[in-house]
Order: C-alpha cells, then structure tokens, then sequence
C-alpha cells in the first residue's frame, strides 16, 4: 500500500489515478454549475464581487475533489475539505450581511460563532459518524436558519434556499450510505454526494443573489 494513501470510499478498489471514476467525473458537476453561475452575472452590470467569489469557491470546490478522489493521498485530502469549509464561511457571513441586515463586523462574528460550533460538535461528536458526515451537521443547521430566516423576512431567494436544504439532506444521506451500500452497489453512493452538492451551491448562490436584491 503506499505511503500516504486513502481508502475511504466504495468505489475505490486499488491505488491509482481513475480508481475512483464515478466519484472523479462526477466533480465536474461543479464546474459546470460554476460556468452557469458566471455566465449569469456576466450579464448583470451590477454583479457583486462577493457572488464572483462565491461562484470561483464552487469551482474550486470540485477541483478540490477532483483531485483528491484522483490521487486519494493524506495531502489531497485537505483540498477535499477546505474549499468546501471556506465557501460555507463566505456564503454565511455574506447572507448575515447582504439579507438580515448585519455589519461586516458582526457577519464576521457570525462566520467565527459558526467555526466554534463546528469544531465544538466535532469535539463531542464521534468524527465516524455517520460515515464521517457529521461534519457536515453545523452547515444543515446553518442552512436551515438560513432558510427559515429568508422565509421570515419575506425575502424573495427563501425557495432556492429551502430547496437547497431539501437536497443538502438528501446529499448527506448517499454520502452517508456509501460504506453500507457496497455489498449490493460496488459503485457506492459517494458520487450521489457530489452530484447533488453541486447543485447546492449551486442554488445557494441563486438564492443569495435573489435575497440580496435592492439591497
């Protein structure tokens, strides 16, 4: 086995660069939603830097992945979280700010409440739970506020962020299964992450940009 190696997936039967293809190819999901993103406000003249960066954060996000489900090494895998960690932290602080009305200082507050949090549940919280998704539990809470918040203000976006939800879960759950599924599904369901991920940042970011306007 080499040095440094990763198996964490279903899919993944030997070291190699395709030994993961379903999970591999299916990153390019993200960089599909990224190029609709940017074609998008390509075309308004008032597009923000911030939903620039945002959609950038979602490319990065699946090259991130890509590579790491390509070269399955300790290294890479850090690519595979932190693109993802920052696009929760901008697109939270960002919502503070643009839709319930916060500073940039208290959006800011807002995004570090947001890492204790996270870092306090993985403190408590067995880190192999549910298949390692517990990770992801701060960002369903957080998204779910998000949500309820939007619908309580009234603010157009509420749907994409509501729908967003409803997938993130339905997201967490394939990558939660992957490990369980393998005896009847060699292929596993961790591409089933990655497909519908795409599509909730995708939707995230449509719902920011339709809450945060007029403002």
């Amino acid at each position: 086995m080499p040095e440094g190696y990763v198996d964490l997936y279903c899919e993944r039967l030997a070291p190699g660069w395709l030994g993961e293809p379903l999970n591999v190819f299916t990153n390019l999901l993200f960089l599909v939603a990224a190029v609709v993103l940017a074609r998008s406000l390509s075309r308004q003249r008032t597009a923000r830097r911030d939903d620039w960066l945002l959609t950038a954060l979602v490319a990065a996000v699946g090259v991130g992945s890509l590579i790491f489900h390509m070269a399955a090494t300790k290294p890479t895998s850090v690519l595979d979280k932190v693109f993802i960690a920052i696009f929760i932290l901008v697109f939270f602080q960002r919502w503070l700010v643009r839709v319930a009305g916060a500073g940039n200082g208290l959006g800011a507050a807002g995004g570090l409440v947001f890492v204790i949090i996270s870092v306090g549940i993985g403190k408590v919280v067995p880190p192999d739970t549910w298949n390692g998704s517990v990770l992801y539990l701060p960002a369903i809470l957080g998204l779910a506020g998000v949500a309820g918040w939007t619908v309580r203000l009234g603010r157009d976006g509420a749907r994409q962020f509501a729908l967003a939800l409803g997938v993130f879960l339905v997201a967490v759950t394939f990558r939660s299964i992957d490990l369980a599924v393998c005896d009847s599904f060699p292929w596993g369901t961790h591409f089933l992450w990655h497909s519908l991920n795409a599509l909730v940042l995708f939707l995230c970011c449509k719902g920011l940009r339709r809450a945060s306007l007029g403002r």
